[in-house]
């Protein structure tokens, strides 16, 4: 092995270990030096992710460690995800609270990379039930944390279940399909969610389940892809016929999410990229600010956007009026997202979180297509 691959594969390694590094870090400090320690580590482990991006290690025996640059673009994305989790929340005083987006982070990077699809829904599962058990510390809170890891589990079981059928059988792709619905918190058949402190879990688990239905196509066949488009059709009109602002609102958490599972659908793995990009930096508890709606609902120049160009590209070629009913669902969910004029000319926001998430929705819009023309991709 050259000196160039050792060091390759010592940087990836490190990509993976350093959020576990962070958590350990942040819990021992004390509160108050906590969160701008946390802001460091996961800024550092932004960079890391893209160095692994640039320079992937080639050669290894792991099959994720070299494999194709959307799943090394995915984990740039979750990286970016916990650095604005950071950002937007302030001071905790709940020690393993303030670490739990470090842990869940790299939970979610070392699922993508398992050699087997079932090996990282394992590593899902144990995410979950960590994130349940820091929830439910305080006293009366089993019953939520039992909501929790029950709707997770039946996803875990349902796609297990599918990949111990046979390979491309229409059975096996309509529950892995369904499994992977659940896990990604898809409005309205797993929305588990409820507080703001939940998104410290579920934005890095929903974005590392988008990543591995693109590993258990392969073995889903047809009926997979067809259901996945399904149910993401089914939830973008869901979200454009919600009829209370806060169904909406609550809805339009998963729009990114629902377009990332039909890209997955149709094998348009970079606009699903794209559409992961804007659920981990806008997505979950961000869709309520003026910043979020505009990138969640695909407004120029984002990555949205450029994802949403890409999937109506792809999918006129798989179906004319998937691409229809597409097209106008999203225009209806875009049209009622939007609650005033006053949001709606929000482009760039006032706070740190959101002006980091803004430039990195907009360098992917741009950086992406070039790269495709490229051949990055």
């Amino acid at each position: 092995m050259s000196a160039g691959t050792e060091v390759a594969v010592f940087l990836a390694a490190l990509a993976f270990v350093w959020p576990f590094v962070g958590a350990v870090v942040v819990a021992v400090l004390p509160a108050l030096r906590s969160r701008d320690v946390a802001i460091w580590m996961a800024g550092i482990g932004c960079l890391l992710s893209v160095v692994v991006f640039m320079f992937p290690t080639l050669g290894g025996n792991a099959s994720g460690w070299d494999d194709d640059p959307v799943q090394r673009a995915g984990r740039v994305m979750l990286a970016f995800g916990l650095l604005l989790l950071v950002l937007e929340n302030g001071i905790l005083p709940d020690r393993l609270l303030r670490s739990l987006p470090h842990v869940c982070t790299a939970l979610a990077g070392l699922a993508c990379v398992a050699p087997e699809p079932a090996v990282g829904l394992g590593i899902l599962e144990l995410a979950l039930a960590w994130g349940v058990f820091v929830f439910t510390r305080p006293a009366g809170q089993a019953k939520t944390g039992w909501g929790l890891i029950r709707t997770g589990s039946v996803g875990t079981v349902l796609v297990l279940s599918g990949l111990l059928l046979p390979q491309g059988s229409v059975v096996s792709g309509l529950m892995m399909a369904c499994g992977l619905v659940i896990l990604t918190g898809l409005a309205p058949f797993g929305q588990f969610w409820r507080d703001e402190q939940d998104s410290f879990l579920f934005l890095p688990f929903a974005g590392a389940s988008i990543l591995l239905a693109m590993r258990l196509r392969g073995h889903g066949g047809m009926a997979f892809e067809m259901a996945l488009v399904a149910a993401g059709l089914v939830s973008v009109w869901l979200t454009a016929c919600a009829g209370r602002s806060r169904d909406r609102q609550r809805l339009f958490r998963t729009f990114p999410s629902a377009l990332a599972l039909m890209a997955v659908g149709v094998e348009a793995d970079v606009a699903a990229l794209l559409f992961l990009c804007g659920w981990c930096l806008a997505g979950g508890n961000r869709s309520g600010r003026g910043w979020a709606v505009n990138v969640l609902a695909c407004f120029p120049p984002g990555a949205p956007f450029v994802g949403c160009l890409l999937l109506l590209s792809v999918m006129t070629d798989w179906s004319w009026l998937v691409a229809v009913l597409t097209v106008c669902g999203i225009l209806a969910a875009v049209l009622r997202a939007v609650p005033d004029r006053e949001a709606a000319r929000l482009f760039w926001p006032e706070d740190m979180a959101g002006r980091v998430a803004c430039s990195v929705l907009t360098v992917m819009g741009f950086l992406v297509p070039l790269a495709m023309m490229l051949g990055a991709f």
